[in-house]
């Protein structure tokens, strides 16, 4: 297993023998072919916590955010942190040498490279 980015409460790696991306963020985990981890990226990246958090305001569970995984019997739930982190893990872009991840903090964008 390549590890591509590690954080503190998750890290992605990809299979050699079998190509497949490999999510965990705290205790969920994600397997993908490459072209769907790439679509997961874009879906997390573009989704809406705020509106998601609003509309389920008023439900029994502790964190607002619902992704479906796979089927209706499953849901990754997250908060508005867990779901910056999620962003946070996942904000790399694929190039044909290495992965590059954009990290901002303080203002200042800082931008490193993973072979």
């Amino acid at each position: 297993m390549e590890i591509l980015i590690e954080t503190q409460n998750g890290k992605i790696f990809k299979c050699a023998k079998c190509d497949a991306m490999h999510v965990e963020y705290k205790n969920l985990n994600f397997n993908f072919k490459e072209e769907d981890f790439w679509k997961f990226v874009d879906y997390i990246q573009t989704l809406d916590g705020e509106e998601w958090t609003l509309r389920n305001k008023t439900s029994n569970f502790k964190r607002k955010i619902i992704i479906p995984v796979g089927s209706q019997i499953f849901n990754a739930l997250l908060d508005a942190k867990e779901l910056s982190e999620l962003r946070s893990l996942l904000n790399f872009k694929k190039d044909a040498a290495y992965f590059q991840q954009t990290i901002n903090a303080g203002g200042l964008e800082f931008t490193s490279h993973l072979n």
